[in-house]
């Protein structure tokens, strides 16, 4: 299915322009005549990648950063910053502490943090502490049984199972 130019109507859409403006978002898809006429630089063939995303989300992040910064490389595989910018990946898991500096800024920009914090289903804290209960539990059955302290053994028994949501026998 062709897009068509939602300026000109005529012409195959080559270009989907997004614009954000006061929290408002738009978004066209232009021909390239139309796209230039809106002074968006088209030039046919060329592709970005997520390299240069990278690389410009770091340069507007670290934006007179760079004369401090220098030439720094990464002392385990020989990486620059300069080809991070242009790959948009590191060389090895060392090039992160090596280039903590520069990317700082734009992991702050993009996340709003620089330490990893993580998500977890809402239960997940529940599951753990039943988990670990139950193994603690294992433990005292398995201690209740080598006494031969079966009506201990038993209690525990059925401990673990109503914390496993298995149905516990009468006696």
């Amino acid at each position: 299915m062709n897009v068509v130019c939602q300026v000109c109507k005529t012409r195959p859409a080559k270009v989907h322009y997004t614009e954000i403006v006061n929290n408002n978002m738009v978004s066209l898809d232009l021909c390239a005549e139309c796209a230039e006429e809106k002074g968006i630089d088209v030039q046919a063939g060329t592709t970005y990648g997520l390299g240069d995303l990278v690389a410009g989300l770091i340069d507007s992040a670290v934006a007179g950063e760079m004369d401090k910064i220098g030439r720094v490389h990464c002392a385990s595989c020989g990486y620059d910053y300069s080809d991070f910018k242009k790959i948009g990946r590191f060389g090895c898991p060392d090039c992160y502490a090596s280039f903590e500096a520069q990317i700082a800024p734009m992991l702050r920009q993009i996340h709003g943090a620089v330490q990893h914090q993580g998500k977890a289903p809402p239960d997940h804290v529940e599951r753990t502490v039943v988990r670990e209960r139950v193994a603690v539990l294992r433990d005292d059955l398995a201690r209740a049984i080598a006494a031969e302290d079966y009506e201990r053994a038993a209690v525990v028994r059925d401990e673990i199972r109503q914390l496993e949501g298995k149905p516990v026998e009468e006696s």
